[in-house]
């Protein structure tokens, strides 16, 4: 029942005079509300009153509050997640399903750090970071001050549904400065959208609505809240690599609809027929760079995405002189262009000349000097082809230097009116020796000019005739098993070396031998560089587990296991029982360190025998939770036992409070 004191709206939090429907926000007091969720009227901590809900997904609810100690508004935000727990209707206490407990305090775990980490960013004016913590009913509580203002979905419907560019360099700047120090702090928001965006009353920008990372991926234990259109490919599937170019794509996806006036068509719908066209070709007024890098920022494929704010900021606003969408390939062919005729140079024309017929004397003069040159031209020629160093242009050939220092054969073709062949895939290549020259110029080999051509790794190879060249991609920072599966492998031999480092995430690239920009051959090996994550990994805690689970999260953490069975009735059968470090602790996996994993063995009769194992369990592990049980003894001989009382499951208390430990060093 509501036991607030306050004349208040508790749909808008504004002072109502006489009661009624609030002439504000429309709000009634009898207003129907959600029983999964908390009822208008009551109050938390003996601080907090407790207003309409505003919003909630897997993660949990947030309500529109009043703070009665400041007396101001606030929003409140409390971790419920529906698909592993419920309400009881009259208290408010949330009661855990009984096979959820595990998963209920993990997720609740990470809802506490995530805002604990949120908080310490209270520096940073275009973020809402929370100013209160607390545990009740059950679960975590997390206050943010109430921002005034309306959400950028409102904002553009109020603007004819989109906005120039210009208006957009002037509001977004903080939101990418903000958006690049979140994820210095180690965080991805996963749902930029414009619902997740305000725009205050002071026309300024505020980023909300940051959540775990299970509850905006699909096929997660939580309900899963996707923004269609401004989510990410890797977002639909647990199993994909999420990161900073998740949230790229969320902000490109989100000026795409701010210029474009037009949702995005969604990442899923893109994977399967990818018709998405690119923002200038809906309103023409948005800059040909600005377009371009846009659809960059939203390409599918994560590894070849944009890959972090300050990269996208660098592009948008520096127009850098080429942007080009990245290849699905890890390699790019050098391309010789086309070449224009050198035969003759073009006189510039004279503005006072007039342009009436020329005199005879003037054509005379011109047809002695055209004479005199074709003479001269014509004896040039005789000498060349009598001197013994011309050979390279008889067999049309010539030793181009590349940018990195190299030379490559580059051939005068009979099929490209500027002397270039190519083959099916687009790769030019030097013709065979003894191939007739036609044409008496020369193209040139156009490459793309690496930043420090001094440390290629194959400056001083010259190709042979008939050689494709290529130019190797940056592969640091992919993903090994996306990188394989391209085109690389028929162009190049991979080596790999799987390292352990702490600088990158298991399975990414962080270094290859080939340098980015650097020439190589068909064929050519070369050596990549792989992260198999940290070094020590923390052993993750093992209480309420069987063992399948368990070691579940071993292997996803790379660690080595060995299964023991260790008899006794504490333990439900085929659950862990104790391990050989304690949870927490950190095993090194490079030296090969291995983890004891004893898993409960009960016995099948009333009396039973039970041998001194090979380990002496630690006596501080306590047994599984919500299970009556008898501290185990380890006899030193053989001896025999009775069994010990029936196990019994039993419901958590409802009135315990969580593990929240609210400290003011957040």
């Amino acid at each position: 029942m509501p036991n607030y004191t306050y004349n208040l709206c508790l749909g808008c939090m504004e002072p109502l005079e006489g009661g009624g429907v609030c002439p504000l926000c429309g709000y009634a007091p009898d207003s129907p509300s959600l029983s999964s969720y908390l009822q208008p009227g009551i109050t938390l901590n003996d601080r907090y009153l407790i207003g309409k809900l505003l919003s909630y997904n897997g993660e949990g609810a947030t309500y529109i509050g009043f703070d009665t100690v400041t007396s101001s508004k606030v929003t409140i935000k409390e971790y419920m997640p529906d698909t592993l727990c419920s309400r009881t209707s009259d208290s408010g206490i949330i009661s855990v399903r009984q096979n959820c407990v595990a998963q209920y305090k993990a997720f609740m775990s990470e809802f506490v750090e995530l805002n604990k980490m949120l908080a310490k960013m209270r520096t940073l004016s275009h973020i809402c970071p929370p100013i209160d913590m607390f545990g009740d009913n059950n679960t975590g509580y997390v206050v943010f001050r109430y921002i005034e203002g309306e959400n950028l979905a409102k904002y553009l419907k109020d603007h004819a549904g989109e906005l120039t560019w210009e208006e957009v360099k002037r509001l977004f700047p903080p939101i990418f400065t903000t958006l690049s120090l979140v994820h210095n702090a180690g965080l991805v928001h996963r749902g930029i959208a414009p619902e997740n965006i305000i725009v205050t009353e002071k026309e300024e920008l505020m980023l909300i609505g940051f959540s775990i990372a299970d509850s905006r991926t699909a096929n997660t234990e939580l309900a899963s809240e996707i923004f269609h259109g401004y989510a990410a490919p890797e977002q639909y599937s647990s199993s994909n690599w999420q990161g900073t170019w998740t949230d790229v794509y969320g902000i490109c996806a989100l000026l795409y609809r701010i210029l474009t006036g037009t949702a995005p068509t969604d990442a899923m719908e893109r994977v399967a027929n990818d018709t998405l066209p690119e923002p200038g070709k809906l309103n023409p007024n948005i800059p040909s760079n600005v377009s371009k890098v846009i659809m960059n920022g939203m390409t599918l494929s994560g590894e070849m995405r944009i890959q972090t704010v300050t990269e996208l900021v660098t592009q948008l606003f520096e127009e850098p002189e080429f942007n080009r969408t990245k290849t699905q390939t890890a390699t790019q062919t050098i391309s010789i262009p086309k070449q224009h005729s050198t035969k003759g140079t073009v006189q510039p024309s004279h503005k006072n000349e007039k342009r009436g017929r020329p005199s005879r004397s003037k054509m005379f003069w011109v047809v002695l000097i055209s004479a005199a040159c074709v003479m001269m031209v014509s004896m040039a020629a005789l000498m060349m082809v009598l001197d013994d160093n011309s050979d390279p242009v008889i067999h049309g050939t010539e030793n181009t230097t590349l940018s990195n220092g190299s030379s490559a054969a580059v051939g005068i073709g009979q099929g490209d009116p500027n002397g270039n062949t190519s083959d099916d895939s687009g790769a030019f290549t030097a013709p065979p020796e003894g191939a007739a020259s036609t044409i008496p110029t020369l193209p040139t080999l156009a490459v793309i000019e690496t930043t420090s051509p001094e440390n290629s790794s194959i400056d001083q190879t010259t190709f042979k005739p008939g050689t494709t060249i290529y130019i190797m991609n940056d592969l640091v920072g992919k993903v090994f098993d996306t990188v394989k599966n391209t085109a690389i492998n028929d162009n190049l031999t991979i080596v790999p070396e799987y390292v352990y480092t702490d600088e990158y995430d298991k399975g990414i690239i962080f270094d290859q031998s080939i340098e980015k920009g650097s020439n190589y051959e068909k064929g050519q090996e070369v050596t990549l560089k792989i992260s198999m994550g940290p070094a020590k990994v923390m052993i993750p805690d093992f209480y309420g587990l069987n063992k399948k689970d368990y070691f579940e999260l071993l292997n996803s953490a790379g660690i080595k296991y060995e299964e023991k069975a260790y008899e006794t009735s504490n333990t439900l059968n085929d659950y862990v029982a104790w391990i050989s470090m304690d949870p927490g602790e950190y095993i090194d996996l490079e030296a090969g360190e291995v983890l004891s994993v004893h898993v409960a063995v009960n016995p099948e009769s009333t009396e039973t025998t039970q041998t001194t194992p090979s380990e002496t369990r630690p006596t501080e592990t306590s047994p599984t939770p919500w299970v009556t049980t008898v501290p185990p003894t380890i006899p030193t001989e053989t001896t025999t036992t009775t069994t010990p009382p029936p196990i019994i499951w039993t419901e958590p208390p409802l009135t315990d409070e969580p593990d929240i430990i609210i400290s003011d060093d957040y």
